[in-house]
């Protein structure tokens, strides 16, 4: 029986149901796709040729689908079009509405032939055929009795040269979309070579007059031309590029009072910091959260360490607090360093503080954290996260970046500017000599003394102005306890809470008030009864206190660590680091004392103040991580006290155990004058007869 081409994307009615062909199979068979249903259906195509033989199938003959997908187009209005079609469509409603009216005295064929006559006989020589009065009527019906259901459709009618039939223009789709709309493509000239290559091989099977037209290369050139040309550079370049392109830019989603939108981000700063001994650090990392109604930056924070959940706690609790503390306490950092040369005072004030309404970050891990998410539910803030790998989202922060980098930090000491060509040969590492408490000092200065009373070319105003302006008319949101803020920053963990208190890292935290919180929340049923469990918070930084959530009363109960000295001030980070130096000296953690914790403890500072001197920049800002946050907490000889002079004066007149003689001369005699003076001596540590120790 012979054969018929069906073309990919042709619609076949079977079974009262419209099928899409999706592919040939290499048996001859058809893989049909339902179009309301989805529903796969393979056939062959020698079936399908009977059952289209028999009236119960037949093939759509219209063109193919083009690749513009016509079905996410939106719907001209009637104004937009031009006077000629609106002109086609008004002729065309005057017929549909005679149609209507006749419709009350007759049915809809008779209607349409009364209206053609009716206009035959009014002097119109060549009036619309039957069929496209009735077609002109459904759709009007179908649009909603709407004129611009009545419009010409010609944007939607798609785009291929004249000179090709359904098949060709197939061929000229498939060879496009293989070999012109990817990273690597081909020229116009060898795509019209490749499609007039496929067109010639293709029409050797075919007899003389049934092969397809080969058209010239200037309308192949014009069809490309005419392609989207967004589609062109995202398929060739990347939708990023194209986004660079075609995008639209302006000022995007704006805020309508202070707070209302903050965007947090991180930057690497281009500057070299050094120890105040002398030692390079590198590079530090800068957390900043920026009001995007005043454009001011309401928090940051600077530290050694990669971007986490800890610098941007840090930057959010900074951001959401007063800064005259701060201020201050700024001002007394830079003073205290020894030889500084700074001006260390503020001319302006830094009036920004309060909760936020919605905070925008991006898709980083830190920003991910369910801590953080849990914060800013209690806290009434919403998150919003931009796409990956948009920073223009950002785009307020990201300028501040900039401006930050231009104005100060490429005018500084130790600065790596922004690229190795803009670098040149200075000597960035010969010529470091700040220190972080400088930086966060002149950092603080540039925002308040300067990019605050700045004029800002977006606001047309100074960035200070605009945000007292917008707190008189719409005042910032605020906690009602600074206390309740330290705790909702804070780390949460679900743990076991048993007699023994909980267990954090291997810290062990008890008091009688979580005893009591155990006892209220054990289970009451018969059987074991089970240890419940309680949502405990942390701070990363000081693991001296935990915070244990009580259900009911919606309150967090302060508990002490056991080990009170060794944990004041101790992040988890450190922790970790004295854990792993125990168990390589091979030391059991469970049952080690506090002194032995306090012990490693100070080793690991005392190595830590050699290794920062090391020529490895790694261990560097390691050493500088342990000796920093031990002279944070206040430890500037390490955690353990140091022996002074005097403690040694007072004990000289006791005999050193070397210059000490026992007056007995053997364990036999000590017995017998303890006896005689009435004492019982203690087993412990005298030898049995097996040369062991007696049990004590």
């Amino acid at each position: 029986m012979t054969m018929i081409h069906i073309p990919v994307n042709s619609r076949v009615r079977l079974d009262e149901a419209v099928y899409k062909v999706t592919c040939h199979t290499e048996t001859g068979e058809l893989n049909l796709t339902c179009c309301q249903t989805g529903k796969p259906l393979l056939i062959s195509t020698r079936e399908l040729v009977e059952k289209i033989i028999d009236g119960e199938a037949s093939i759509d003959q219209k063109v193919p689908e083009t690749m513009v997908n016509l079905k996410g187009q939106i719907e001209k209005r009637f104004d937009a079009f031009n006077e000629r079609d609106k002109a086609v469509a008004r002729e065309r409603l005057s017929y549909v509405e005679k149609v209507d009216e006749h419709l009350a005295e007759s049915n809809l064929t008779t209607a349409i032939n009364d209206v053609i006559k009716s206009a035959v006989t009014g002097g119109i020589s060549l009036p619309p055929s039957f069929t496209a009065v009735w077609r002109w009527y459904d759709a009007w019906i179908k649009g909603g009795r709407n004129i611009t259901a009545l419009l010409p459709r010609h944007h939607v009618k798609g785009r291929r040269p004249t000179c090709l039939c359904n098949r060709s223009f197939e061929i000229l789709q498939e060879v496009i979309e293989d070999h012109y709309l990817i990273r690597t493509p081909k020229t116009k000239l060898s795509v019209f070579k490749l499609f007039k290559s496929r067109l010639v091989k293709e029409n050797k099977l075919h007899p003389e007059a049934g092969r397809m037209h080969v058209p010239s290369a200037r309308s192949i050139y014009r069809f490309l031309a005419g392609l989207n040309p967004y589609q062109v550079m995202a398929a060739q370049k990347g939708r990023k590029e194209a986004d660079k392109v075609f995008a639209s830019v302006g000022v995007g989603v704006g805020a309508k009072f202070p707070l209302h939108i903050v965007q947090v981000d991180h930057h690497l700063m281009d500057i070299i910091l050094r120890l105040q001994s002398g030692e390079l650090l590198g590079r530090p990392w800068l957390t900043v959260a920026l009001d995007l109604y005043s454009r001011m930056p309401v928090g940051f924070y600077i530290s050694f360490d990669a971007p986490s959940y800890v610098s941007v706690m840090h930057c959010l609790k900074h951001a959401i607090l007063p800064k005259e503390h701060y201020l201050e306490q700024v001002l007394s950092q830079v003073k205290a360093q020894p030889g500084t040369m700074m001006d260390a005072k503020f001319s302006s004030e830094w009036p920004c503080f309060g909760l936020m309404d919605t905070l925008v970050l991006d898709n980083g891990l830190e920003f991910h954290s369910q801590d953080l998410q849990d914060s800013c539910n209690q806290l009434g803030v919403s998150l919003e996260y931009n796409p990956a790998r948009t920073p223009h989202y950002k785009g307020a922060v990201e300028r501040f970046f900039g401006t930050l980098n231009t104005k100060l930090i490429h005018t500084l000491p130790g600065t790596t500017f922004s690229n190795p060509e803009q670098r040149g040969d200075y000597p960035s590492e010969d010529a470091a000599c700040l220190t972080i408490e400088d930086l966060e000092f002149l950092l603080t200065k540039f925002i308040v003394d300067d990019y605050a009373v700045t004029v800002h070319s977006t606001l047309d105003q100074f960035p200070l102005e605009k945000w007292q302006d917008g707190v008189q008319k719409h005042p910032v949101r605020f906690i009602s306890d600074q206390q309740d803020l330290s705790v909702l920053l804070l780390k949460v963990k679900l743990k076991k809470l048993t007699r023994a208190g909980i267990k954090i890292m291997g810290l062990s935290y008890q008091s009688d008030a979580v005893q009591l919180l155990r006892q209220r929340l054990m289970k009451n049923g018969s059987g074991k009864k089970a240890n419940p469990d309680v949502r405990v918070k942390f701070d990363p930084e000081d693991l001296s206190t935990i915070f244990v959530e009580d259900p009911h009363a919606k309150v967090f109960l302060p508990v002490t660590c056991i080990y009170e000295t060794y944990a004041s001030q101790l992040s988890i980070w450190r922790h970790r680091i004295i854990r792993k130096a125990m168990l390589k000296q091979k030391l059991d953690l469970r049952k080690s004392s506090e002194d032995e914790f306090l012990e490693v403890r100070q080793s690991l500072f005392e190595v830590a103040e050699d290794l920062i001197k090391s020529r490895q920049k790694r261990k560097r800002k390691a050493a500088n991580r342990v000796s920093s946050e031990e002279r944070k907490a206040g430890n500037d000889n390490g955690p353990l006290p140091a022996l002074d002079g005097a403690a040694e004066d007072d004990n000289d007149d006791v005999m050193p155990d070397t210059e000490f003689t026992s007056p007995f001369q053997s364990p036999e005699e000590l017995d017998e004058e303890l006896k005689r003076r009435g004492w019982r001596s203690s087993r412990a540590g005298r030898q049995n007869r097996d040369g062991g120790e007696a049990d004590a």
